[in-house]
């Protein structure tokens, strides 16, 4: 059970990634290309800052756009006060601490895997330049960075969609 509950969150986005590509691509390509480009050319302070916070406000609206699928419209969380998601949640976190903490070793390795080594490893082991460090961060624009955000937003949702285990069962 600790396996499968850690593992839905990811599941979960990885699906939501298959039934809105044009959403979830298409803003992030907004990021992806400020970071390509500005690997690949100078820009004054002022343009620098008006990048990034296009970016951000991009990376902003996905994250609405998400949790606006993912739980506002879901039927069975969209409407909870935020109290009854509060108690959700810590309930939640009290009976899956051990997926908790597996889930948080595979985001863990996921950064290892998409940050560390193509960062560190990469360019310590072989010349890199200007090409593959925009290259690089346009590729994980595209993916591992919203791919991250739809996770962790996944993870709320689980939490919100579990069972109260203390909700009283139907009478026979």
């Amino acid at each position: 059970m600790t396996l499968s509950t850690a593992l839905g969150p990811p599941r979960w986005a990885l699906g939501f990634v298959r039934r809105h590509p044009v959403m979830v691509f298409g803003l992030s390509l907004v990021p992806a290309l400020e970071r390509f480009t500005g690997q690949l050319t100078e820009r004054g302070p002022a343009l620098g800052i008006a990048f990034e916070v296009t970016t951000l406000a991009v990376r902003l609206l996905l994250v609405a756009f998400v949790v606006r699928i993912a739980i506002i419209q879901e039927p069975l969380i969209g409407r909870l006060q935020g109290t009854t998601a509060g108690g959700r949640l810590q309930q939640f976190t009290q009976r899956h601490g051990r997926a908790i903490a597996l889930q948080t070793t595979l985001l863990v390795g996921l950064f290892v895997l998409a940050d560390l080594v193509p960062e560190r490893l990469v360019p310590a082991l072989t010349p890199v330049g200007p090409l593959y460090w925009a290259t690089l961060l346009a590729v994980k624009n595209l993916t591992v960075i919203p791919f991250t955000m739809i996770w962790l937003i996944g993870a709320v949702r689980q939490a919100l969609l579990a069972p109260d285990p203390e909700a009283a069962s139907p009478a026979r």
